[in-house]
C-alpha cells in the first residue's frame, strides 16, 4: 500500500513539473490572446499564474462593458431582481453604478502599453454626466496609435440614474447627446456609434484623411450634421447610416467612398455621387417623394433587400411605402437620365430579394439583366410573406435568356425555394441556358413538393458541363435564415 501510494504521489509530483505551454508563449503572444476577452475577464487571468498578472495592461485592444463590469455572474443569473432598485441586488448594483465611470476612467489609466482599439458599451447616464467625453478625452490623449473606437449607448439603465450626480432634468436634456470636443477623433481610422444624437459636426474635425470607416446605427442626426460630417471626413472609403433618423433627404458625395450602406431609412431625397464605390447595400428605404439617383461607374456589387427586415416593416410611418426591389430596378430600366445610365454595367455581383412566382417582379429582373453584361454571381431571396397585388402567370418558361444569363453566369445562390411553378421554372431557365454556370445552391425546406422538384431538377439536362446543382436543406424557418443572413451582412465594427 505504501509502495501504490509512493507511486502515486510521484506521478502527482511529475504531472505538476509538466511545463505550462500556454504561460511559456511570449508576453506579445498572451497579450494577444488576453485582448480578445472583455476587460472583466482579461483582469481575471491574473490569478492565473504570476506569469499573467498584469499582462492584461499591455493589450492592444480594451472592450468595456460597463453591463458586465456592474453585473457579476450572480446577478445575470436573476437580472430582474438586479434591476430593481428596491431589492437588496438592486441597492447593490446602484452602488456599484455610482463608481462604475470612475472605475473605467481607473482603467484606462492602468493601461500602459499600445493601444490600436477600444470598445465602450455604457448608459445613458455615463453621457448625462460627461463620462464618456472624459474617456475619450482620456485615450485621445494619452494613446496616440489608438486607430478605432466604438462607443455603444445601451437602450435603458440598470436601476435608476445615480442620485446626488446629476440632476434628473439635465440628464434627460443631455441623453445620448454628448458634448466631444471640437476635433477630438481626429487621427482614428474606424469610429462607430451606436443609439447616440449627434448634435454637432465638430468633433469630426480635422478626420479628413485619416478616417477611412464610419458607422452610424440608431443615430439622430439632422442634415446639416450629417453633410457636415459626410463633407469633413472626404477620406471616407466604407460609410454604413442604419435605422437611423432625424434627416430628411442623404445626399453622398464624396471622391474616396468604395463600400456604402443604407439600412432602414425614412427619407424623401436620396443622392449617390461615389465614383470609386465598389459595393452598395440598400434594405428597407422609404420611397423617396423626391428623387432617387446614383452615380457609381465602378460599382461592382450591388445588393438591395426589402422583405429580409420584416420586423422593421411593421414600425414604418403610415403614409410611407417602402422601395421595393422591384420598384428600384424598373426606375433604372429606362435610362435616359444620364445618372441611371452606367451604374450597372461594371457589376460583377447582384444580390436581391424578389418574388420570382410574381410576374411583375420577374419582368424587372429579366429587363434589369440585360443592363448587366458583366455579372458572375447573382443571389436571391426569396419572400416568406407575399405582397399584396401578386400577379401570377406563366413567365420564365416563355423568355429568351439574355447575354448576362447565357454567357457571364457563373454562381447562383437561391434562398427560401417552396418549390412552386415560376420558382423551379426559373431554375430550368438557368439551367436550360447558362453556358458558363459552375455552381446553383438552392436553400429550401425539406418538404414534399421541393423533394419532388429537386429530383427533377437534378436530372434535368444543363448546357454547362460544369454545372453543380446542390439543394440545402435548412430545419429552421426561413424567418430565421432571413435574420441570419441580416446578421452576416451587419458592417459594424469587429475588433
Amino acid at each position: 500500500m505504501m509502495t501504490r501510494s509512493r507511486t502515486k504521489a510521484a506521478k502527482l509530483e511529475e504531472k505538476t513539473k509538466m511545463p505550462d505551454r500556454l504561460s511559456n508563449l511570449p508576453d506579445e503572444l498572451l497579450s494577444f490572446i488576453i485582448s480578445k476577452l472583455p476587460i472583466d475577464e482579461a483582469i481575471r487571468t491574473t490569478v492565473l499564474s504570476h506569469r499573467w498578472r498584469g499582462l492584461w495592461r499591455y493589450t492592444r485592444h480594451l472592450e468595456i462593458d460597463v453591463n458586465r463590469m456592474i453585473m457579476p455572474l450572480s446577478q445575470k443569473n436573476n437580472p430582474l431582481d438586479a434591476r430593481d432598485p428596491g431589492s437588496a441586488s438592486g441597492q447593490k448594483m446602484n452602488k456599484k453604478l455610482t463608481r462604475s465611470g470612475l472605475m473605467v476612467l481607473l482603467l484606462l489609466a492602468r493601461h500602459r502599453g499600445d493601444l490600436d482599439s477600444c470598445s465602450f458599451t455604457h448608459f445613458p447616464y455615463s453621457i448625462a454626466c460627461e463620462e464618456v467625453t472624459s474617456w475619450v478625452k482620456y485615450l485621445m490623449k494619452n494613446k496616440r496609435g489608438l486607430k478605432k473606437m466604438s462607443l455603444q449607448c445601451e437602450l435603458f439603465d440598470i436601476g435608476r440614474n445615480r442620485e446626488c450626480v446629476v440632476d434628473e432634468l439635465t440628464a434627460k436634456e443631455n441623453l445620448n447627446r454628448p458634448h466631444f470636443a471640437a476635433g477630438v477623433f481626429s487621427g482614428l481610422n474606424s469610429l462607430q456609434f451606436v443609439n447616440y444624437t449627434l448634435a454637432s459636426s465638430s468633433p469630426f474635425e480635422g478626420c479628413t484623411k485619416d478616417l477611412k470607416t464610419l458607422v452610424l446605427k440608431f443615430v439622430w442626426v439632422v442634415d446639416e450634421t450629417l453633410d457636415g460630417i459626410l463633407k469633413i471626413c472626404e477620406g471616407l472609403e466604407s460609410f454604413s447610416l442604419l435605422e437611423s433618423i432625424g434627416f430628411k433627404k442623404l445626399q453622398i458625395k464624396n471622391p474616396n467612398l468604395k463600400f456604402l450602406q443604407l439600412q432602414s431609412l425614412q427619407v424623401s431625397d436620396i443622392v449617390i455621387s461615389c465614383e470609386k464605390l465598389e459595393m452598395l447595400c440598400l434594405d428597407t428605404l422609404t420611397y423617396p417623394a423626391d428623387r432617387f439617383k446614383i452615380y457609381s461607374p465602378r460599382l461592382k456589387v450591388f445588393k438591395s433587400y426589402t422583405y429580409s427586415r420584416l420586423g422593421d416593416m411593421l414600425v414604418i410611418d403610415e403614409g410611407k411605402h417602402l422601395l421595393f426591389t422591384d420598384d428600384l430596378l424598373h426606375s433604372y430600366i429606362d435610362f435616359w437620365d444620364p445618372l441611371k445610365s452606367n451604374i450597372f454595367l461594371t457589376l460583377t455581383k447582384l444580390s436581391l430579394d424578389m418574388n420570382l412566382n410574381d410576374s411583375f417582379e420577374s419582368g424587372s429582373l429579366l429587363d434589369f439583366l440585360k443592363l448587366c453584361t458583366r455579372v458572375e454571381t447573382l443571389e436571391i431571396t426569396l419572400p416568406v410573406r407575399q405582397r399584396l397585388g401578386l400577379y401570377r402567370s406563366h413567365f420564365w418558361g416563355y423568355k429568351k435568356a439574355c447575354e448576362c444569363v447565357r454567357h457571364k453566369l457563373k454562381w447562383v445562390k437561391l434562398r427560401g425555394f417552396k418549390g412552386q411553378r415560376e420558382e423551379v421554372e426559373f431554375v430550368k431557365h438557368l439551367i436550360t441556358n447558362g453556358k458558363n454556370l459552375v455552381n446553383i445552391r438552392i436553400i429550401c425546406y425539406n418538404t414534399p413538393t421541393v423533394s419532388a422538384e429537386m429530383e427533377k431538377l437534378l436530372y434535368l439536362s444543363s448546357t454547362s458541363s460544369k454545372l453543380s446543382i446542390a439543394f440545402i436543406f435548412k430545419s429552421h424557418s426561413v424567418v430565421q435564415e432571413l435574420h441570419d443572413l441580416q446578421i452576416a451582412r451587419d458592417p459594424l465594427i469587429r475588433f
